[in-house]
């Protein structure tokens, strides 16, 4: 069998040239977006959809979806020019489950000559939550 072209067998049928339609659209709205919105926001945001006069936007994180709240009216404004009528835009939060944990930190050793300061103070503090601290800071930096 000869290989086939992918836009050939999408136009095979309706629900599928319904589809390509609805997908080269979708591509069409996210090329403009992405010049409306800095290139941070860009990364961290994409266009889930577009039904009537709502486009719909996903952000990886809520700090990149307050952002995208702020510069909405710009986004639309840049969307309209470009002939796309949007009265609104839906922002949702999805957490990106492909992206790497955050590294854990390390605690750091002390120096020799600062714990030696500190075991040094302990003597002469009396009980106190200071002190207390201050041992727990020891103990863990060892």
């Amino acid at each position: 069998m000869p290989a086939r072209r992918i836009s050939d067998i999408l136009g095979e049928t309706r629900e599928l040239g319904t589809l390509a339609a609805v997908s080269r659209h979708i591509t069409q709205i996210q090329q403009v977006y992405q010049e409306a919105v800095p290139s941070e926001l860009a990364r961290a945001s994409r266009v889930r959809g577009a039904r009537a006069d709502v486009l719909s936007v996903v952000a990886d994180t809520s700090v990149m979806a307050a952002k995208l709240r702020q510069l909405s009216p710009r986004v639309l404004n840049r969307l309209r020019q470009n002939g796309f009528e949007f009265n609104s835009m839906r922002i949702e939060v999805q957490v990106d489950r492909t992206a790497a944990p955050a590294p854990r930190r390390s605690s750091k050793q002390l120096s020799p000559l600062a714990l030696s300061t500190i075991e040094e103070a302990l003597q002469s503090i009396p009980e106190s939550p200071l002190k207390a601290a201050l041992e727990r800071l020891a103990r863990r930096r060892r």
